[in-house]
């Protein structure tokens, strides 16, 4: 069975035979035309990855695959997921590969970063590195100016010019008023 990911070609197209060249004479005779070929677009492509083999942790951090097994044995790190080739590691292990890598340039101790990152949650590492993994989660107000007229405003989080962006909607909420009023 031929997979997606494949840039070989397929096997060729069915197409009869002429008629005087032996073979399936039959089928040649009663279709008469090539069946249609198939689509020659690819799938959608897959979701982001979330398991990691060894070699491609090395190939984002840049930490040798050795150093890698030895921060596992040390304890810096959690164990792969499975043993042998098909072991695998998730988006923790990276994010920690990279603190580990960060701590490192800062010249701190291994067994100071082994007791650091024993007291971190995954979410720590990633506020340690000041990167965000998950996209965050709007929230949304609504203003109803007629019943069949809503005004939705996302909030911004605290200190993001919320002043300005607060007499903005209110100046659009008051432009908008009387001609919603006209309406009734």
């Amino acid at each position: 069975m031929a997979s997606y990911d494949d840039d070989r070609p397929g096997p060729a197209p069915l197409r009869p035979e002429p008629s005087g060249a032996g073979g399936n004479r039959r089928a040649a005779s009663t279709s008469g035309r090539t069946p249609p070929i198939g689509r020659t677009s690819r799938p959608p492509a897959r979701v982001p990855r979330y398991r990691y083999e060894i070699s491609e942790l090395e190939e984002e951090t840049g930490i040798p695959i050795r150093t890698i097994r030895y921060y596992i044995s040390r304890g810096l790190l959690a164990p792969a997921y499975g043993r042998g080739p098909s072991a695998t590691y998730d988006l923790g292990h990276l994010l920690r590969l990279r603190l580990i890598a960060r701590l490192k340039d800062e010249r701190h101790p291994l067994e100071e970063i082994r007791d650091r990152l024993g007291e971190m949650s995954d979410s720590d590492v990633e506020a340690a590195l000041g990167i965000q993994v998950a996209p965050p989660t709007d929230t949304w107000r609504r203003i109803t100016l007629h019943d069949d007229i809503e005004l939705h405003i996302r909030v911004q989080p605290a200190g993001a010019n919320s002043d300005a962006f607060n007499e903005a909607v209110e100046l659009i909420v008051g432009l908008a008023q009387p001609v919603i009023d006209r309406l009734e």
